[in-house]
């Protein structure tokens, strides 16, 4: 799946991370219960967030705009 354009409300750590609090998806806020692995590539940041319905979304920010895609679903939902 491709990543769409997203928002994503944040905090970020004092080293610069951030650390999503929830993100729109389909015009349905979500919340995220907790994040996984994230790193750093040319193009920005990328986090693993979860939220309650089990669905892992990667995000992505260059610093100025959020990107999101499901790379996960909950067993049996697809």
């Amino acid at each position: 799946m491709t990543f769409r354009v997203t928002e994503v409300e944040a905090t970020y750590s004092p080293d610069g991370w951030p650390r999503p609090l929830k993100l729109r998806w389909d015009g349905e806020t979500l919340f995220v219960i907790d994040v996984g692995r994230r790193w750093k590539t040319e193009s920005g940041i990328h986090v693993l967030a979860r939220v309650p319905d089990e669905r892992v979304f990667e995000l992505h920010t260059n610093g100025a705009l959020w990107r999101a895609r499901v790379i996960a679903y909950p067993p049996g939902a697809v």
